[in-house]
């Protein structure tokens, strides 16, 4: 029996269990692109209007989440769909990828699926070999729907071509980045996170180079994130930088399967440290066990945050400089360079907000699959109440969510003070993340309710998280009505340094998740146990 014997039998297996999955998935990516044409040729038809486009995408806050600007000085249609939509697809193809090859190589090993399909006929490198297959067949899919979407709207159908193969092929690279990250330990979660972090760094350093040089700089090279944009599609096409991907895939892939063969079955390379003999004098309660099985994830969490937010906050002299290099566009962006400065730092201050709203999400759901192993019924099988158990969960979910967001204000603040020399910005920014601490609290309480109440509706709380972070980032964009605005929670509040803190706001969104954290830990009071 060779190491691939079943490869395809489980890859039809995978194809048809996820098929719901993968069907979302595409949908609402290809729909992305298929709603942002339209929207754009309709909201900038002229050509005034577009080059006036691309003076904001000129400036730091384009470049972030735009990229390197090529085509800007005839702004094209093509271009203006590259230049303002490859960013939110790459990260959310990232998402997408990540989750795909975890679900299927390491937390099958985790919940022990992966041993008895072993001891079937199939081969050891078949399972990965599936999760890579569908992963690959997902993002080209998706790639090469895009890529037709846009030449049936009338764009070039080389660089429409060239464009959805890209994607695809991006896709694919941080599905083999995942696929390497799940050799390194025994547990899904920290895999993901694993996953998580390198796609971070890769995207920081896009970040970086893009800002540091007009077209990327060398550590732009250095990032997956940049390689479909430097083929230049709609502006100077070139395709050798697509090549990048294949070679970084077959890299990957080699690197994952030799990791693999030298790894047991369920055990990864970086071994789990043996816990003590006795119990630490400090776990002795409910909450204090809570918090030390979420220990590892709170401290990576907390790290990452603290450094990007160190990072984007550095950034305040890219601003600074090209404000400076280019005056026009300071008085076209409103003005004095502190009041544009602000405005940078206030949008990275809300993107620390959405990455605690998704750790306060993942830690409650901790409770639910305590729950769901039977591991909660042995605890409160003991003198222990439900209220007190679930409420320890949500507290240390509460904590751990305000932790990420005081760190990611404090960390833009001191990342700002290390490039201008001004400590205001250390104020400044704690205020502004903690002035959007209940709408990162917020997810919190709707995720208790969920799974205190009603564990199958959990879905649409993380659909409420994709639909506020889309609207975030492309709302306005795609001109969306004020009340479809409205519906994201990253918006509810007013955000300080852009705009002046109110106290009623606030308190009205605390006095609302407070009432759904108590009917919570109500229902789950009155629930039965591992019942959706």
């Amino acid at each position: 029996m060779s190491a691939l014997t079943g490869t395809g039998t489980l890859t039809r297996f995978i194809l048809r269990r996820d098929r719901i999955r993968m069907s979302v998935w595409t949908v609402a990516l290809v729909g992305t692109v298929a709603m942002t044409i339209p929207t754009l040729d309709e909201a900038f038809s002229t050509d005034a209007q577009r080059q006036a486009r691309a003076a904001l995408m000129d400036t730091p806050t384009g470049i972030l989440f735009g990229g390197p600007g090529y085509g800007l000085d005839d702004y094209t249609l093509g271009a203006m769909v590259v230049n303002e939509l490859t960013m939110s697809l790459l990260i959310a193809t990232a998402i997408m990828s990540i989750l795909h090859v975890v679900r299927h190589t390491r937390a099958e090993e985790e919940s022990g699926r992966a041993e008895l399909l072993r001891a079937g006929v199939l081969g050891s490198g078949a399972q990965m070999t599936a999760a890579l297959v569908t992963v690959a067949l997902l993002n080209l899919v998706i790639g090469g729907l895009s890529g037709a979407l846009m030449a049936g709207y009338g764009l070039d159908a080389t660089d429409s071509l060239a464009y959805g193969l890209g994607l695809g092929l991006a896709g694919l690279t941080f599905g083999a980045v995942t696929a390497v990250c799940a050799q390194l330990t025994e547990h899904g979660r920290a895999a993901s996170g694993t996953a998580f972090l390198a796609v971070g760094l890769l995207f920081m350093a896009r970040v970086v180079g893009d800002l540091a040089e007009r077209g990327g700089g060398p550590s732009s090279w250095a990032s997956p994130f940049a390689w479909v944009q430097q083929a230049r599609v709609f502006d100077d096409l070139r395709w050798w930088p697509l090549a990048l991907y294949p070679l970084s895939i077959l890299a990957l892939f080699g690197t994952a399967y030799a990791l693999a063969g030298r790894r047991d079955l369920g055990a990864g390379l970086i071994p789990a440290r043996p816990g003590p003999a006795a119990a630490s004098p400090l776990l002795n309660g409910v909450f204090s066990l809570h918090l030390h099985q979420q220990r590892g994830s709170i401290i990576a969490w907390s790290v990452a945050t603290f450094l990007f937010a160190i990072s984007f906050g550095t950034l305040a002299t890219e601003v600074e400089g090209m404000l400076d290099s280019n005056p026009d566009l300071m008085a076209m962006l409103g003005g004095a360079a502190e009041d544009v400065t602000a405005g940078f730092l206030g949008v990275m201050s809300g993107y620390v907000v959405m990455a605690a709203a998704a750790q306060g999400i993942l830690s409650v759901l901790r409770a639910r699959s305590e729950e769901s192993a039977g591991r909660a019924e042995l605890v409160l099988a003991t003198a222990v109440g439900r209220v007190r158990w679930y409420g320890a969960a949500l507290a240390v979910g509460v904590l751990s969510t305000s932790l990420l967001v005081v760190l990611g204000g404090l960390g833009i603040g001191i990342g700002a003070l290390s490039s201008t020399d001004d400590s205001s910005w250390i104020g400044t920014m704690l205020e502004s993340a903690l002035s959007q601490l209940p709408v990162a609290l917020a997810f919190v309480a709707a995720t208790a309710l969920a799974v205190g109440a009603v564990p199958r509706l959990m879905s649409l709380v993380w659909a409420w998280l994709g639909y506020s972070v889309f609207t975030t980032m492309l709302g306005a964009l795609l001109g969306m009505p004020d009340w479809a605005l409205n519906l994201s929670a990253f918006g509810m509040l007013p955000q300080p340094p852009v705009e002046p803190f109110e106290a009623a706001p606030a308190a009205v969104a605390s006095a609302a998740i407070l009432a759904a954290l108590v009917l919570a830990l109500a229902g789950f009071r009155r629930r039965d146990l591992a019942v959706g």
